[in-house]
């Protein structure tokens, strides 16, 4: 009887079981045998993939969840949900929160709002299990390198994107060609990583949110991973990205994350994250594409 019990588990629960164990094991073998193998972005001479002649990337357009009205009992669950969501680290209310105040009255990013929501989100993608260990512990430095830059000795010039933007510039800080070994990141560059994983989880939410509830995640979560991410990615990553998105949990355990229990409140309350998400996203996107910095190496 005791042979049974792995049997009981499920193709997906043995899935989700030995898939972090084949990850690790992956690098550790690309560690040990030196492959010359850029884990974190796409480079081609020198250059990210979205330089490349004949590689043009397409921006991804999410709909706001405004072209839907929420009703009384719509609002009053949504309001529920982002209130009392309390039963994991992430909380989506907090999270929604900092999103909504790290945009200021002329259109600028606050960084230290912006690394609260990161936080947030970093905890939502560790409640979905080991599948996004590769994305959440590389955002993870990211957001420690900002932060870094806040508590500095330049701290007050970090306070929101475009202060940040005007003063790298100005002091010479961002390279614009491959960053030296050793080099401590560039702010800017630095935020144009987590600006682009932000794209990816965006849409990500997006799909979960638009599901009827027969999707697969893992097929949304992929999905979303070629619109966004894979463009940044070498062809080894986004081979391991692909099998890692089939471990991840179904529809209803992501409900659970997020505090709802069927399609239409996850509806509700997942898009109108997206909306939230969408505006950060856009002011962070219109800054970077004034001063030419989309494709920081």
């Amino acid at each position: 009887m005791a042979c049974q019990g792995p049997m009981k588990m499920g193709y997906h629960g043995v899935l989700r079981l030995i898939l972090p164990l084949v990850l690790l094991f992956l690098f550790l073998y690309m560690s040990i045998t030196k492959l010359r193998v850029y884990l974190h972005e796409c480079i081609q001479d020198g250059k990210p993939c979205s330089q490349i002649q004949n590689d043009v990337i397409e921006e991804v357009k999410v709909e706001p969840s405004t072209s839907f009205k929420l009703d009384p009992s719509d609002v009053q669950l949504l309001e529920d949900v982002l209130k009392n969501c309390k039963q994991h680290e992430f909380q989506i209310g907090r999270m929604v929160e900092a999103f909504r105040f790290c945009v200021t009255e002329k259109k600028d990013i606050l960084l230290e709002e912006y690394l609260t929501a990161w936080r947030q989100l970093i905890k939502f993608m560790d409640a979905l299990g080991a599948v996004f260990t590769f994305i959440s512990s590389e955002a993870m430095t990211k957001v420690n390198i900002l932060q870094g830059y806040l508590n500095g000795e330049h701290g007050k010039h970090y306070r929101t994107v475009t202060s940040m933007v005007k003063y790298e510039l100005e002091n010479e800080v961002v390279n614009f060609k491959e960053l030296p070994p050793n080099h401590v990141p560039s702010g800017c560059r630095t935020l144009l990583r987590l600006h682009r994983a932000l794209k990816f989880l965006e849409v990500f939410l997006y799909n979960l949110g638009m599901s009827v509830g027969r999707d697969k995640t893992s097929e949304m979560c992929a999905d979303a991973y070629r619109k966004t991410l894979s463009h940044h990615h070498s062809w080894l990553i986004r081979q391991v990205a692909e099998v890692a998105f089939l471990a991840l949990p179904p529809l209803e355990d992501m409900y659970k994350v997020v505090c709802v229990s069927h399609h239409k409140e996850a509806k509700i309350v997942l898009l109108t994250t997206v909306d939230d998400i969408v505006k950060v996203y856009n002011i962070t996107q219109e800054v970077y594409t004034e001063h030419g910095m989309l494709d920081l190496p």
